[in-house]
């Protein structure tokens, strides 16, 4: 695969690198110099927070064409960011980190990665990262949605009505594409995954090395595969962690998220019974789930008023959980929210913390970035009426998400369509991409990953750990133990491989 091939030559241009700016040619732009230098504020995530910054971290900035297919016109910002092997005499290449989304800011992912990879790998590789376009301190996107439709997204959208009903849902959709049109305008059309691989060739060209490596995670991934299909020949080592469907994100909204849910909905049923004595919601799977149905039932005729003006009702306890279920050390605020819903929790503080678990307003340049990449990479299904028989179809499917999977998103009423195709995901290329899976994923499930594989052809290979969540655990020895003998040989695992949780 010539994988080492590329070694020597980014060990030629480190002087430059930690000199403070490169200065590199490439076919696809003009030279550029990157002056490395202090970062901006950091961008929070959807939760408000943001990511710890590392004191090693550097900044620069890097101009990309808005519109590639208009010969560099109207130039916008990229921000991008480094750290740099503390063993700059072993340094092999660099590893751009990216999150998930659309809409995560990924400046400062070289922070939040550096701690969670081998040694092995941070001090061979350089870690880089960005804010995509659209994104934080990238040239940013702002639809202005009003503080009520952001605190109406989860997952990018409301859940049904409890009956099924879509109507309210049609005119959130509705709304989110007219508010994004009018305060937006045509810089929505630019904001795509290929456009962001483009913007990623830039950055490798700038930094003046003939491949770059990719580790992403979530919508990552997707990105990840794409720079992969449209750059084949500039990838070195590309790791998918959690990885969507190749099929673009209408297939993933409309038939992953449902899945997803009831497939990663018995391990959190699993620990809840564990906890019978002070729950009350049953001592097996089967009790806990049959209480869900019925307390969420019950929320939807009734719901319970928490302080702050908010209430909790069915959709905001189907919304904890689906959300909660990434990760099992939120667990205990699901725990929570049930005791709440059975009046169990002391409504002083329990229906503090209730409140606090439910989803509450995403940022503004978060869900635009969203909407602007899930509804310009492809061109969705228009309203032809289908709603209703799709959330019908998904609840009977994945009931534990009440048909929240067939309903309409903003992108169904989108004001602009797609520029160009979306990017086909195919075997063609070199072997160098490995996959990493949990197999109970309520975000990116397994059969997606499955997929992906499938599409992905010799070119990849899959890592599956028997576990639940969101994300794999970097600190896993098995986990790791893959990762760097990817790394040290650039070659892929044998077929698949599993690895048992720790």
């Amino acid at each position: 695969m010539g994988v080492r091939s590329v070694w020597s030559v980014a060990v030629v241009v480190t002087a430059a690198l930690i000199a403070g700016g490169c200065t590199s040619t490439s076919s696809a732009g003009a030279a550029q110099s990157l002056q490395w230098g202090a970062c901006p504020a950091g961008t929070p995530d959807a939760e408000g927070a943001a990511a710890q910054r590392d004191s090693a971290e550097q900044c620069a900035t890097l101009r990309v064409p808005r519109d590639y297919s208009a010969g560099g016109a109207g130039d916008i910002t990229v921000t991008v960011s480094r750290i740099a092997t503390a063993k700059p005499g072993a340094r092999k290449g660099f590893l751009l980190v990216a999150p998930g989304g659309p809409g995560g800011s990924g400046l400062d992912q070289p922070s939040v990665m550096r701690g969670q990879l081998p040694a092995a790998i941070t001090d061979a590789y350089d870690l880089i990262g960005l804010d995509d376009r659209g994104i934080g301190n990238s040239t940013p996107v702002h639809c202005n949605l009003a503080e009520a439709d952001r605190a109406a997204a989860v997952a990018g959208m409301p859940f049904p009505a409890p009956d099924g009903d879509v109507t309210g849902n049609i005119a959130y959709a509705k709304r989110i594409a007219d508010t994004c049109a009018a305060n937006a305008g045509d810089y929505l059309r630019d904001i795509t995954t290929a456009n962001i691989a483009r913007d990623i060739d830039r950055f490798r060209a700038a930094l003046g090395v003939p491949k770059l490596s990719y580790l992403g995670a979530s919508y990552g991934t997707y990105r990840g595969a794409v720079y992969a299909q449209m750059f084949p020949s500039r990838t070195d080592h590309i790791i998918l962690d959690s990885t969507v469907n190749p099929f673009g994100e209408e297939t993933s909204a409309r038939k992953m998220f449902s899945r997803g849910d009831q497939e990663a909905f018995p391990p959190l049923a699993k620990w809840l019974a564990t906890n019978d004595a002070t729950l009350h919601l049953g001592t097996d799977e089967a009790q806990v789930e049959a209480a869900y149905f019925r307390i969420t039932e019950r929320l939807d005729r009734t719901p319970i008023p928490l302080t702050g003006g908010r209430v909790l009702d069915g959709n905001g306890l189907r919304s904890v959980v689906y959300e909660f279920e990434e990760n099992a050390k939120y667990y205990p605020l699901v725990a929570n929210v049930f005791q709440v819903a059975n009046g169990i929790a002391p409504q002083s503080s329990g229906a503090s913390a209730g409140s606090s678990a439910l989803p509450t307003e995403i940022p503004d340049n978060f869900l635009s970035d969203q909407f602007a990449v899930m509804c310009d990479d492809q061109a969705w299904s228009p309203d032809t009426g289908q709603f209703p028989a799709a959330v019908a179809e998904d609840k009977a499917k994945y009931p534990i998400g009440n048909g929240f999977g067939g309903s309409p998103w903003a992108c169904n009423y989108w004001h602009y369509q797609p520029k160009e195709p979306a990017v086909k995901i195919d075997d063609n290329g070199p072997a160098d991409i490995l996959l990493l899976q949990n197999r109970l994923d309520p975000s990116t499930p397994y059969s997606g990953a499955r997929q992906m594989l499938s599409a992905l052809g010799h070119r990849a290979a899959m890592v599956t750990v028997e576990s639940a969540g969101h994300g794999v655990d970097f600190g896993n020895l098995c986990i790791r133990s893959a990762l760097t003998g990817f790394f040290s040989t650039g070659k892929l695992p044998a077929g698949d491989t599993t690895c048992q949780a720790e």
